[in-house]
């Protein structure tokens, strides 16, 4: 039977893009059956964007880059030197849409390195599109969709259950029937994790 998984996650979250990369890895040997639910990290961004250097330290920003880097490594995920935080609510409106499409995990690895790996600004309207084309979504529906804000409540009700679950940190990790799992954690916690699930399967 698969084990089920729930990940509290963000299209701005580096450490949700390389805990994605760790679910990708460990679905070779365990049948997980993950659901990623949307919750902002920092709603209050504007659409334009705002600079990392008002949030931290240039010389911090660097060495975070940095550890992302060896912490996507091994899983084939790089991060370019970031200098904008976007505002993901869009994007994240838009993995519903792929949700209920059936290509939600293509669209999320694609947005993903869209923000992180290629540095584009994730809160607009033509980028989201130009992910969605390349996912094999049909760009008008979604456009309307985006245009309509008809997947805002899904977003707001992912934060809703966030809180419920009391989730203080990205990303989140629910393996059933174990401790959560939080922020930038190593793959042999996971496993761990898994492991301890599938013995009670």
């Amino acid at each position: 039977m698969p084990i089920n998984v729930t990940i509290f996650s963000d299209f701005v979250c580096p450490f949700c893009f390389v805990g994605s990369g760790i679910i990708d890895r460990l679905r070779k040997d365990f049948d997980i059956r993950d659901t990623w639910l949307p919750h902002e990290l920092h709603p209050e961004t504007p659409p334009e964007g705002r600079p990392l250097d008002d949030l931290v330290d240039r010389f911090d920003l660097d060495q975070v880059i940095m550890t992302c880097n060896q912490r996507g490594e091994p899983y084939g995920i790089r991060f370019a030197r970031a200098e904008m935080l976007f505002n993901s609510r869009l994007a994240l409106e838009a993995a519903e849409f792929a949700r209920d499409a059936g290509l939600y995990h293509d669209f999320h690895g694609r947005m993903f390195r869209a923000g992180f790996t290629e540095g584009r600004n994730i809160g607009d309207m033509e980028v989201i599109l130009d992910v969605a084309l390349r996912t094999g979504l049909d760009r008008e529906p979604l456009k309307a969709a985006l245009a309509d804000h008809r997947y805002a409540d899904r977003v707001a009700d992912g934060s809703r259950k966030a809180k419920e679950a009391g989730v203080t940190a990205l990303p989140t990790f629910i393996v059933e029937g174990q401790p959560r799992v939080t922020g930038a954690v190593d793959e042999s916690v996971l496993r761990q994790a898994l492991e301890a699930a599938r013995r009670k399967v």
